[in-house]
């Protein structure tokens, strides 16, 4: 009952994404009928996310539709205080995409803790929607500590080893953030420690998923993996990858390592030496490394 009514409060008392458009529409929505407070809105949250963690008596059963409800209230608040930004300084700079970092955070690692579900049906949903929540994000919108916190959470938070979709789910998503914030966290020196050993374990990681998927026949998290880690390799060995240059060749020669260890390097090698010859190679390089859905899930 107390979650139903939450539903419903977000429901009638949220504008729908369709409803809202822009700010200046979504301004004239708030006039015209009442809608959730940022404090309001903070203070369901705080009772959703329990929902989503399990907290009352370990029951996981209404994540799915929690999830929903944090996503429509975080967008809602993130227009309000846009808004009211726009409202405040007339225009004269830009409102913030992310107003509240510390909100987009605690909503980032809600997501992720049901995609790293061992269930597969909510795990899929909480990859779709972790995926919607952090893609969206520009890196330079969140300071980089935040980003650094959350990949190492999903690099030491990981689905059991025989929830093998799960294990694909966060693997996938991890390689995707990977490619979208490592060029930019690689540029300023300050990272270099924390991100080496960030991809010592990201290596580690990706060689037990490479053996254990492989016990038995080739599973899933086989395919997966190598479709992922292959990806990687090629990619950061590419000049399209974007990051500071000696990272990003020490990085494309830590997960060709990777898949040498498990005799599957034949997709990564080529590239990687195509690379190292120069900018001959740039256009072959390049080509692979913009494959976007080289790193996908089932």
């Amino acid at each position: 009952l107390v979650f139903d009514g939450i539903a419903s409060t977000v429901e009638f008392a949220v504008p729908s994404e369709a409803e809202g458009g822009s700010l200046k529409v979504y301004s004239k929505l708030l006039k015209e009928k009442p809608t959730l407070s940022v404090v309001a809105c903070t203070t369901l949250q705080r009772v959703l996310f329990k929902y989503i963690y399990g907290a009352y008596s370990g029951d996981v059963s209404l994540a799915n539709p929690a999830m929903a409800c944090v996503e429509k209230t975080y967008k809602h608040t993130v227009k309000i205080n846009q808004i009211q930004h726009v409202t405040k300084n007339g225009g004269a700079t830009p409102p913030r995409l992310v107003p509240d970092e510390e909100l987009w955070y605690r909503v980032a690692i809600a997501f992720y803790s049901v995609c790293k579900s061992d269930d597969p049906d909510a795990s899929k949903v909480g990859w779709e929607y972790f995926q919607r929540h952090v893609m969206s994000t520009e890196t330079e919108d969140v300071e980089d500590e935040k980003w650094v916190t959350i990949l190492q959470l999903m690099v030491s938070k990981q689905p059991s080893l025989d929830a093998d979709v799960s294990r694909v789910h966060a693997f996938s998503i991890l390689g995707q953030i990977i490619v979208k914030v490592l060029p930019s966290l690689t540029q300023r020196k300050s990272n270099w420690k924390v991100l080496t050993e960030f991809t010592k374990d990201v290596a580690a990681l990706a060689e037990t998923n490479l053996r254990y998927g492989r016990k038995g026949g080739v599973k899933p998290l086989f395919q997966y993996t190598l479709q992922t880690v292959t990806f990687l390799s090629n990619h950061m060995a590419s000049p399209s990858f974007g990051g500071e240059k000696r990272y990003s060749t020490w990085a494309s020669e830590t997960f060709l390592g990777v898949l040498e260890k498990v005799g599957a390097a034949g997709g990564s090698t080529k590239n990687v030496a195509l690379t190292k010859k120069g900018d001959s190679s740039t256009d072959e390089t390049e080509t692979t490394a913009t494959e976007a859905d080289s790193i996908s899930a089932p």
